[in-house]
């Protein structure tokens, strides 16, 4: 039994054990990975062994006797210690020269020599020398070794002409012939083999590339997905936690806090840089960085980076110096995003690495825009200089490990400035300072001038105001599935007295919408169940007189989302984190018909201490004034606009409090006024709006009703009786 398996098992064994052996060969001859002079030096040894057997054995039947013989023999053995040499060290240039050298110029003359010159078959070797060399050197070594060959060749035959006697002829005409087809028939074969298998290994190579450029692709698609992910991810709390601090330093008048609050939100805003320098490396690298050409004013952009800047080099203890030359045009055309990057890289390098002295920022115009920023930092060694434009190069480590940051950021402007057409240079003595010159082109736009941008002091700028409003008669809708953005959203929005409703989901959206009229809705984007597109979907087809403006929400700002979210009918794009500012700004834009603007004080209106001494006259009236002047973040113009508001609004209130037919409508209005009251010091009329809207209970609300009313009235004489006193004395 065990001989009959052995007899069936037999010859497949022995088949594997071919095709193994004829794999090992394979990979003897083409290693795999190998570049495609390897696989050619292997081919060509193989195919030399080949021949050189065969035309040893072929010269020794036909007369030429046994020196012939040696001499073919001896490529044998220099072919086969060639290809060891290459195994064993690798060097395959080394062995590739010393073929054509040895084998091509040395063994091919000494066998054109004793095989009947150019009577016999041997110059057609010479094709196949030429062929080969050029198939195995690379750079100038192949024209120089093949213009040696032709010479060499050359010369050889002519002498061979005039010299005759050098060269062993064969006997016969006959053989002579023979020995012609033989090396032609030879050559050719040799020759078309290895062009054959040149061919399989440049498509195999070729398919390997064309494999390798999908999975990098693919790869990078993941990266991208992965980034878009973890910047979504990351952004959501960060949003939250950013928007609350901003929340923290508008309702509070406490400097200790705002120092703790301003601390957070500066390493909130690294972790932000972060997320941003890694992204933009992204889309760079992903070659998706697209640059948007518009008309842009030079001088609005940098002054606004100046007074930025100048604030961190103020914390920092340094001297922040900006200026601008006259011949500046007013307006440019260029991608503003773009220099705005590249100008806030290259000041935040000019802080971070500067411990003493000053910055500087200078802006030129030489028919491109030049920017300059210069430090009196800590320098950069010049064996260094030439790498700091590379992605996490940060010199060296010992000096810069007390900074924060990734490295990312000049990668980052090089980029960018290699993107519009420009360049970037820097000049840097370590421990003296560096500085930066950025040549980009610009186009001059229609109807620019120069030097009308005008000349702002950085030493004498101020903060950028936002105008404030109030727009009591708008209804806005929030819709994101996370609760503390609905709840950043809404305390931003409580001052401007907007009636606001939140829903976690789009389906919840839909059944709001079904019910009530908005004016304008905020949709997050990513929420499970149905995203904020398909909801927006939903909306314009179930609902087709719905009008309202939707405004998307999301932390993905990959390049192109923006376009796409618009392009699909969102009529407003919100990045996360959001600022008060920025949210205040896009309602305001929707909605101009419901703002309420409210001006800048004026000279001589009233002050906080002046305020302060009212605070005897409110006190029986349930109005605290420090707790009102903590939540308008200790501006005395700002209570008066709310208690004013307070005031004419008050009888409206009070009787939509008195005749609200629903529970839903008395808890609204109730919700109404909790943010009034707490706008203007309430503190009581607050916290019973706050009981009642939290426990819901029509019981609890009937009950209390009378007594919320009493209290309502009470803040209404008390500041009616304080407007009063203020109109007369101011």
């Amino acid at each position: 039994m065990d001989d009959m398996k052995q007899v069936q098992n037999g010859p497949g064994e022995a088949a594997k054990t071919d095709r193994k052996l004829l794999i090992r060969l394979k990979e003897f001859i083409v290693p795999p990975g190998s570049e495609i002079q390897v696989a050619a030096f292997n081919i060509l040894a193989v195919c030399g062994i080949l021949v050189s057997i065969f035309t040893a054995f072929y010269n020794l039947f036909t007369g030429f006797g046994f020196l012939s013989f040696f001499e073919c023999m001896s490529g044998v053995f220099i072919s086969l210690a060639l290809m060891y040499y290459t195994r064993r060290t690798g060097n395959y240039r080394l062995a590739m020269i010393l073929t054509v050298v040895i084998i091509f110029l040395v063994l091919f003359t000494f066998l054109y020599l004793t095989n009947g010159g150019y009577f016999g078959g041997v110059p057609y070797f010479f094709v196949f020398a030429t062929v080969f060399t050029a198939f195995l050197l690379d750079g100038i070594a192949v024209p120089l070794f093949i213009l040696l060959e032709l010479v060499w060749y050359g010369v050889l035959c002519m002498y061979t002409y005039y010299h005759p006697v050098t060269t062993f002829l064969k006997d016969s005409g006959e053989v002579r012939v023979m020995d012609v087809v033989v090396c032609e028939t030879i050559v050719s074969l040799s020759l078309s083999l290895t062009m054959y298998l040149q061919i399989r290994v440049y498509r195999r190579k070729q398919q390997e590339l064309n494999e390798a450029i999908l999975a990098a692709e693919e790869a990078n698609r993941a990266k991208s997905d992965f980034l878009a992910k973890m910047s979504h991810d990351i952004r959501t709390p960060l949003n939250t936690i950013m928007a609350t601090n901003e929340l923290i330093v508008s309702n509070t008048s406490s400097a200790r806090i705002r120092d703790w609050v301003g601390d957070s939100n500066a390493s909130g805003r690294i972790l932000m840089s972060l997320i941003d320098d890694m992204l933009d490396l992204t889309k760079i690298e992903a070659g998706r960085m697209e640059l948007h050409e518009q008309p842009w004013e030079p001088g609005r952009l940098f002054e606004e980076a100046a007074r930025a800047w100048k604030v961190q080099a103020d914390k920092a203890g340094l001297l922040f110096l900006y200026e601008m030359d006259e011949a500046v045009p007013s307006c440019l055309k260029g991608d503003e995003d773009v220099i705005r990057k590249i100008t806030n890289n290259l000041l935040s390098n000019a802080v971070k690495y500067t411990r003493a002295g000053c910055i500087r920022l200078a802006i030129r115009w030489s028919d491109e825009l030049v920017i300059l920023v210069s430090d009196t930092g800590i320098g950069i060694a010049p064996e260094y200089l030439g790498t700091i434009f590379k992605p996490f190069e940060r010199g060296v480590q010992e000096i810069y490990r007390e900074t924060s940051g990734s490295g990312l950021g000049l990668a980052i402007v090089k980029e960018l400035v290699d993107a519009m057409g420009g360049s970037i240079t820097c000049e840097s003595k370590l421990n003296e300072g560096t500085t930066f010159t950025v040549h980009l082109p610009q186009r001059i736009a229609a109807g620019s001038t120069d030097g009308s941008h005008g000349q702002t002091d950085a030493e004498e700028s101020g903060h950028v105001h936002h105008g404030q409003f109030i727009a009591p008669e708008a209804q806005i809708l929030v819709v994101d599935d996370n609760a503390f953005n609905r709840k950043v959203i809404s305390a931003f929005l409580e001052p401007t007295l907007i009636r606001i409703d939140d829903v976690e989901s789009g389906y919840e959206a839909l059944e709001m919408i079904d019910i009530k009229e908005y004016d304008l809705v905020l949709m997050d984007l990513r929420m499970p169940g149905m995203d904020g597109a398909e909801t927006l979907e939903r909306i314009r087809s179930d609902y087709p007189d719905f009008h309202a403006p939707v405004v998307v929400l999301t932390a993905d700002i990959m390049n192109g989302v923006e376009e796409r979210l618009l392009g699909q009918g969102f009529s407003g794009f919100l990045s996360k984190p959001v600022s008060s500012s920025v949210l205040l700004d896009t309602i305001a834009g929707f909605l101009p018909d419901k703002v309420v603007p409210l001006g800048d004080p004026a000279e001589g209106s009233l002050t906080r201490a002046k305020l302060e001494s009212y605070q005897e006259t409110l006190m029986p009236y349930g109005i605290d004034l420090r707790l009102a002047l903590e939540y308008n973040a200790g501006s005395a113009e700002e209570f008066l606009m709310r208690a004013e508001l307070f005031e004419q609004y008050a009888g409206e209130t009070i009787e939509r409090l008195d005749r609200a037919e629903t529970p839903e409508e008395y808890y609204l209005q109730v919700h109404s006024v909790k943010s009034i009251a707490r706008g203007v010091g309430a503190h009581l009329l607050a916290q019973l709006s706050e009981t009642i809207e939290y426990r819901q209970d029509d019981t609890f609300a009937g009950k209390a009703k009378e007594v919320y009313l009493d209290e309502y009235a009470r803040v209404r004489r008390g500041l009616e009786r304080f407007l009063k006193e203020v109109r007369g004395s101011v």
